[in-house]
């Protein structure tokens, strides 16, 4: 997946990344999903500064019997 990370200062520019997410159900209502960063480009890190990584992050989710999940 792509995605475009821009913070509302001048000072700050807009960020790049690329990373795969992953979900898993792990029995009947819950579910895993993380993602993690990958390297899709030929450049180098020093050529390109507006690329970054995002650190690993994940979630567990759980349906709950009200149709909402937690």
């Amino acid at each position: 997946m792509y995605a475009e990370l821009q913070v509302l200062s001048p000072l700050v520019s807009t960020r790049e990344f690329y990373f795969l997410r992953y979900c898993q159900q792990h029995g009947p209502g819950t579910w895993a999903v993380m993602d993690v960063s990958v390297d899709c480009s030929k450049e180098s890190q020093f050529t390109s500064p507006l690329r970054c990584r995002k650190l690993p992050s994940g979630v567990w989710i759980q349906d709950m019997p009200n149709g909402y999940s937690k």
